[in-house]
Formats: structure tokens, sequence, C-alpha cells
């Protein structure tokens, strides 16, 4: 099928099954490539995600004149759906292109012809750099800013809790451009690379000691007016835009990876597995699975959710810690005390799933987002 656009959603799904069943070596080199460095993971999904666009299969879901094959974002859906089921990590850095790309496509569509075939080959990466120091969910009090000089901007301030940073060749900024009182009519984004003059990144080590999360600082950058993304003011609307396909595409991911886990727990546990856990660990999952589908649909159809994508959001961070409260029962230990590969990864998942209430929008302003502008209730 190598570049040959199957757009009907069943024949496109089979035929990737069957892709990833003929390919025993990749799909167990990307099983077992768990690292707490993060470029050991990406070195490894290259191999993974250049196979995956020379067959074809990563190129649909995405509009043939910006180098896909056609088809929408259901076919991407399917796409993680099937690596999910067999176990099979999604390569970590999809999920930047998912939340990124569709917003470029409208916004700046020569920055996403000129980059989305290297994105999704693992040629190159990119990271989001929304969240400072000083503000974290509140996106409008954001201080990093960028200052005209002719044809260009010149950026200055400081990133942090960047995910992939560290592995990342290029960061889409969300910035001031207006006076610090225009708070989210000022904002605007910009491409910024890493190798440009004044650019530094610097690791952040979780708890689980992986290196998945940087500072980026920002020191007198130069940046060239075209890597402006749509117009100076407009970086509001679109973080808002962009934010709808995170929170439909990410849930989708991880469901599709919680679900492989339970199924991991049932064959190491069998019937010595508490039911009333694992069920409660499904009905968990099941319904962020079915509000993630629905987003993705709506999005795929041209439709704008809005707010009650926080939906998907809440019920993510239920799901991630329902599913490694059961898998750290299961382990019965193992994962806190023992020190071979499996121990390292189940604690890595465990401890990231702790940050799932916090990150990408914490769990409590999700529900007051819903509350205030969903449902209409009164404050307090």
């Amino acid at each position: 099928m190598t570049g040959e656009p199957q757009l009907d959603l069943d024949a496109f799904r089979a035929a990737f099954g069957a892709w990833l069943d003929d390919r025993d070596d990749l799909v167990a080199r990307q099983r077992q490539c768990f690292s707490l460095e993060l470029l050991d993971i990406a070195t490894v999904q290259q191999e993974f995600q250049e196979a995956l666009f020379t067959s074809g299969f990563v190129r649909h879901g995405w509009p043939v004149d910006l180098g896909g094959l056609g088809g929408d974002a259901r076919h991407r859906a399917a796409l993680y759906d099937e690596l999910g089921r067999r176990r099979v990590p999604i390569p970590e850095s999809y999920l930047t292109i998912e939340t990124l790309i569709p917003m470029l496509s409208v916004h700046a569509p020569d920055l996403a012809r000129a980059h989305l075939s290297n994105l999704l080959r693992g040629a190159e990466r990119w990271c989001q750099g929304f969240s400072e120091p000083d503000a974290g969910s509140d996106l409008a009090s954001l201080r990093t800013k960028a200052v005209r000089d002719g044809d260009d901007w010149i950026v200055d301030g400081h990133k942090i809790w960047t995910s992939q940073a560290t592995v990342s060749q290029r960061c889409v900024v969300l910035l001031r451009t207006g006076t610090p009182e225009s708070r989210h009519r000022g904002l605007s984004m910009m491409l910024v690379d890493h190798d440009a003059p004044g650019v530094e990144v610097r690791e952040i080590r979780t708890m689980s000691g992986r290196d998945e999360l940087g500072e980026v600082l920002f020191d007198g950058v130069r940046v060239a007016g075209d890597r402006l993304i749509g117009n100076d003011g407009d970086g509001w609307a679109m973080a808002m835009y962009l934010l709808q396909w995170e929170r439909g595409m990410y849930p989708w991911q991880r469901q599709a990876g919680l679900l492989g886990t339970l199924d991991m727990l049932l064959e190491r546990s069998g019937d010595a597995i508490d039911p009333h856990a694992l069920a409660d660990a499904y009905l968990a999952v099941l319904p962020m699975r079915l509000s993630s589908a629905q987003t993705i649909r709506r999005l795929a159809a041209g439709e704008t959710p809005g707010p009650e994508v926080s939906v998907d959001k809440v019920l993510l961070a239920r799901a991630e810690l329902t599913v490694f409260d059961l898998v750290d029962t299961v382990f019965d230990g193992a994962i806190e005390f023992d020190d071979d590969e499996q121990a390292r990864e189940g604690r890595h998942d465990y401890l990231f799933s702790r940050s799932a209430p916090i990150y990408g929008g914490s769990y409590e302003i999700q529900r007051q987002i819903l509350a205030d502008r969903v449902l209409g209730m009164p404050r307090g």
C-alpha cells in the first residue's frame, strides 16, 4: 500500500493492522525502547516513524496539499488505536504534531507544508512553549515578549515545563507582542529554532528520573518575520483552537495505551486480579474513549467543539490514576522496590500518571471551565 491513499476507514485500519503484523522485529524494538533518557527513545522511535511514513500510513489523515494522502483526523485516530491495541508505544512526538499542525494548517499553511513530512518521519521534532514560571494555566499573564526590529522580532523570556524540549529542534512559542495590560489580546505565536543565537534549553528531570520536560530561555533572540504564525495579536485565538486538538487527540492516544495496559495486567494476573478493581479501571477508560472519539469526529467534520472539550481532560486524569493504581496493586510492590527494566518502566508510568491532574490544564481549572462555560453554574 506504499504511498497509495486508502480512505475507507475500515480498510485503512485492516491494512495497517496487517502491516504491523508483518513487522514483528520492528514492532518488538518499539515495545522494548523504554529508557529514562528521552534521546534514547527518540532514536528508536525515529526508525518506526520513518517506516510509518515510507509505508504511507502516517500520511493518511493529513491534507494532500501539506504532503499527506488525504482523509481526516479519524484516520490518525485509527492508527493510534491499532498501536495501542498491540501495545506498541505511540511515538512521543506525535502528540505535538497533533496539537500544532492542525493549527498551522489554518493559520500558517506554508510552515505546515514545509515541515509536516519531516515531523511525521521523525527527522525533526518540535515542542510547544506555553507555560512560564509565573504563568502556568493563566496564559493571559505571559511575560515572554517579542519586539519588532525592522522585518524581524527580538524575543526575550523564559518558558518552563515544556514537553520534549530537550530533543526538539524548534519551539512554537506563545508570547506577548502587546503591552502587559493587553492580557490575552496582546499575544502572538512564533516558530523559534533552538539553534538560534540566544536560545538555551535546560533539561528538567521529573520524579520518575526521565528528562521529558525542559526550560527554554530566550535572550535577545532574532526571529524572522515569516516565523510569525498568523497575525500579530492572534495568539490567544490560535491557542484556544489548538487546545481543542490537544484535548481530543491526546486522550484518544492515552485511552489506546491504557486499554493495552489493562490487557497486559489480565495476561499477567489472570483470575487472580480483583474483578471489581478491573471493572473500575475499564469504566474509567471507556468514558474517555467515547468522549474523545466524539471530539475527534467533530473536529474532523470541521466543527469547533469549544469549552466542552475540557470533559476529555477531566476523564483523562481519572483514567490515568485509576489504571495505574491497579498496576501498582497487581505488581505488589515491585515497581517501588525492584530495579529490573519492567519495574523501572512501571515506576515511570505510575509516577507520570500522578501528574495527569496537572499537566495540560489542571483538573480544577477544567472543572471550573465546565461549570462556568458549559453548565452555566453560578460562581462560588
